[in-house]
């Protein structure tokens, strides 16, 4: 009887390791994106319809949600002109702005943690003007300091691991415009399918390095070329390597980046490659179409896609679990009328492993707020629907509502008993494009994820509740 407590304890212990190796943060948050909740199959997110782009905020330049402009910035704008009409373009054009970021995040961990912290913060962006129309500097200095911390708030990635404020200038590079070409060098962000700022926290996710991209990209033809050497995680100021972002240690790599998509008559096709030596090679490919009927404002759409994501070892196999071949798939069809958006998607995950993606938001369409359905041989459906309250007189009002259901063989070894699974989303945003209240953006969300046959869980639900208040000032 000894033994048999003995071993009892023995197998909790192990069962409570596991768990805590699974549970980490950034295994449980990698699901959704940070693209806006669209009011027609058209604003759909497509990850290679996005294209390669540099931006300096996150936001800047989406391609699918109907463009804005923001009045203040044209005022400000003209107000340089008028006054400094013969000053360099270096100077007259120069930006700066300010974006305040205000926090609530509260996560219950399967019965383990409370994670809670209240913050705030934001950014300060500077863009010059163009050098004889060639060269150019930007930085963004970023902040988030805590105003409520309790002991597990380094969980929620919005402070320090150790729940202290974070300050970092996440951005600073140089850009220079040749033959057509854009080449940016330094701290950056940078948005392609598979890596991406994913700013879902105080302070999003930022690369160094350089990047080639063409200088105009609004249609037609897109391509990249980089080479990033580093990134900056949510929850850090520095910046760490990307091997060592995959848990490798004794590894200090970069990633190689290259890709091109064609974007024109509905038609979003592309693929790109990312590979990190002696670690991993991920590769993507999509094709997306708009069917060619409806797709104005208030008459019905309808939007198909398919897409698959490739990830293998490389080289010295220096990654966890090497040798592994895996891959994700997933398939969507998005259909809108007057304002409803309707998605339904279905996912299927390779048994060899989990996919690693810890340098931005899924690829999946059926990525919901924790959990894509990752994990190793998971099969996924999806049922999303959304509606802009616009129609009803209320402008920047949007509502959604995603469920979705995961399941597999559980297996401690492969995909840590996370295969059946479901997750709930409930989500709210209000961001005005107009009037005295433009630039705010508020969003509350509420998830709901329930993991099942998971033997190392006190219990089956993580719940979290996020609620997030933006303001954006130009301030020059």
């Amino acid at each position: 009887m000894a033994g048999l407590t003995k071993g009892r304890a023995v197998c909790a212990a192990l069962a409570l390791v596991l768990s805590a190796a699974w549970l980490s943060p950034r295994a449980l948050a990698q699901g959704a994106t940070d693209y806006p909740i669209p009011s027609s199959a058209k604003e759909a997110y497509s990850p290679i319809g996005e294209g390669f782009e540099v931006p300096i905020e996150p936001r800047a330049d989406l391609r699918g949600p109907k463009p804005s402009v923001d009045d203040r910035d044209e005022r400000l704008k003209e107000v340089r002109r008028q006054r400094l009409p013969n000053a360099p373009a270096f100077f007259r054009d120069t930006e700066l702005h300010a974006d305040s970021r205000t926090y609530e995040f509260a996560e219950d961990q399967f019965g383990f943690n409370r994670a809670e912290a209240f913050t705030t913060g934001g950014s300060l962006a500077y863009q010059s003007g163009y050098l004889a129309d060639v060269f150019q500097l930007r930085g963004v200095l970023y902040t988030t300091q805590p105003l409520y911390a309790n002991a597990f708030a380094g969980e929620t990635e919005n402070l320090a691991a150790d729940g202290d404020q974070i300050t970092t200038l996440g951005q600073i590079n140089g850009r220079l415009n040749l033959a057509g070409q854009e080449i940016t060098a330094g701290r950056q962000l940078v948005r392609t399918p598979y890596i991406n700022p994913y700013d879902i926290r105080m302070i999003p996710l930022a690369f160094e390095g350089v990047v080639l991209a063409p200088e105009h990209r609004r249609s037609g033809l897109d391509y990249m070329a980089s080479y990033l050497t580093r990134y900056k995680p949510w929850d850090q100021g520095g910046f760490i390597s990307f091997s060592e972002g995959l848990g490798i240690a004794e590894s200090d790599e970069g990633v190689l980046i290259t890709g091109a998509s064609y974007s024109a008559n509905g038609w979003n096709i592309g693929a790109s490659n990312y590979w990190i030596k002696d670690s991993l090679n991920t590769a993507y490919g999509e094709i997306d179409y708009l069917l060619p009927f409806g797709n104005d404002d208030d008459g019905p759409s309808v939007r198909a896609g398919v897409n698959i994501l490739d990830q293998r070892t490389v080289g010295a196999d220096l990654i966890a679990g090497a040798p592994y071949e895996t891959y994700q798939a997933s398939a969507r069809i998005v259909a809108s009328y007057r304002g409803f958006v309707l998605t339904g998607a279905v996912s299927k995950t390779g048994d060899a492993a989990d996919i690693q993606k810890p340098f931005g938001y899924s690829t999946s369409y059926t990525a919901l707020v924790v959990t894509n359905f990752d994990q190793a041989d998971v099969q996924a459906y999806l049922v999303r629907l959304s509606y802009d309250l616009e129609r009803l007189g209320l402008e920047g009002v949007r509502l959604e509502a995603a469920w979705g259901k995961g399941s597999g063989t559980p297996d401690l070894a492969t995909n840590g008993g996370f295969a059946d699974q479901e997750e709930l989303d409930l989500r709210f945003v209000y961001e005005p494009h107009r009037g005295k209240l433009q630039g705010l953006r508020v969003e509350v969300e509420y998830i709901d994820w329930q993991v099942f046959d998971n033997p190392t869980l006190p219990s089956d639900d993580l719940d979290q509740f996020r609620a997030i208040v933006n303001y954006a000032v130009p301030l020059l």
